[in-house]
């Protein structure tokens, strides 16, 4: 299997049908990155798991941000996060440390304890490998289960869809992180900096909120697979067609020469820092959005049709099922 997301035809096969055989429970399933067990009232607990985030993997304070863009997406405030950590054998206790005081402080940026989880050497593993669970809450809206996820969390034929900030963020600070050296060979030394930079705008908790303020009732956080693996997984779990505009998906200059030099595909690379929302008011939600200082575009809509099609001025093709990320694609780590 390659290296990354399973393919969906693999996650549906060996993961969703194992869960429940029924085609129509696998689809719900399928692209939903946190489970929300219902409450009779109050709130309802969210919970997630994160234990890759692509070019990142020195730095396990980034799967805490992945952790609470998973639990926003699901319209949950971040509360608290387990963490299991594999060391190999070989490793000293300072890289443990270095690793956990990493975990502790991003988490406390977001008001969230570490509750606890487990720790152990292996060698299972060649480099520091960490786990992470994430606990969230979600608003009761009194509604009976059923009802409360199909409202909250389905696309709807009809919906706008709004992205916020720009695609492949986090991947190209990435690249500008760790290849910093030959960029610098290409690029002005300033171009590099701003793409190095994109790393703090990967949380999305901010706009998630603001969207759930405004009634918003569909959200996915980018995440591998980039935004054209976002567009199918939330159309796809929704049984919806989508029709997009591609020249209205925000991309920064930055990320377009970086991506070029490395012959990589932004809408195919990792994009935490981007959310994308199905909405009924899709300006309204772009308004807030930006009042607050967040940049935002309606890309495209939901529609009864089965197409799922990306315009792109006067040609049309149809968007493919998600791809392998491009980070993994190209660097295979």
């Amino acid at each position: 299997m390659q290296t990354g997301k399973l393919s969906e035809a693999a996650l549906m096969r060996s993961v969703l049908r194992q869960i429940d055989p029924e085609p129509a429970a696998c689809r719900k399933r399928y692209g939903a990155d946190c489970t929300c067990l219902p409450q009779t009232a109050g709130t309802a607990p969210v919970y997630t798991a994160v234990s890759t985030v692509p070019g990142w993997e020195d730095d396990p304070g980034y799967l805490v941000t992945a952790a609470v863009n998973n639990i926003a997406a699901a319209c949950g405030e971040p509360r608290a996060l387990m963490v299991h950590a594999v060391l190999p054998a070989d490793s000293g206790e300072d890289v443990l440390k270095a690793g956990m005081r990493a975990i502790v402080q991003t988490a406390k940026q977001y008001g969230m304890q570490v509750l606890g989880g487990h720790t152990e050497r292996s060698s299972a593993v060649l480099r520091p490998w960490y786990h992470i669970t994430g606990i969230g809450e979600v608003p009761d809206s009194g509604r009976e289960p059923e009802t409360a996820e199909r409202d909250q969390a389905v696309l709807r034929p009809g919906d706008g869809l709004v992205l916020t900030k720009w695609i492949a963020l986090a991947g190209t600070a990435a690249l500008a992180v760790q290849k910093e050296e030959e960029l610098g060979k290409r690029f002005p030394l300033s171009l590099i900096k701003n793409a190095r930079g994109f790393a703090a705008l990967m949380p999305v908790l901010p706009e998630a909120r603001i969207a759930v303020s405004t009634g918003a009732h569909a959200m996915h956080d980018l995440s591998q697979g980039g935004v054209f693996g976002a567009l199918w997984e939330m159309a796809e779990r929704a049984d919806v067609g989508l029709d997009i505009d591609l020249k209205r998906i925000p991309i920064r200059q930055e990320t377009v020469e970086i991506c070029e030099y490395f012959d990589l595909n932004p809408y195919n690379l990792y994009s935490a820092g981007s959310l994308l929302i199905g909405t009924r008011e899709p300006e309204t939600l772009v308004q807030a959005l930006v009042r607050s200082g967040i940049s935002a575009s309606v890309i495209g809509c939901a529609t009864e049709r089965n197409e799922r099609i990306i315009r792109n001025g006067e040609d049309v093709r149809f968007l493919d099922r998600p791809a392998q990320d491009e980070w993994y694609r190209k660097f295979g780590t």
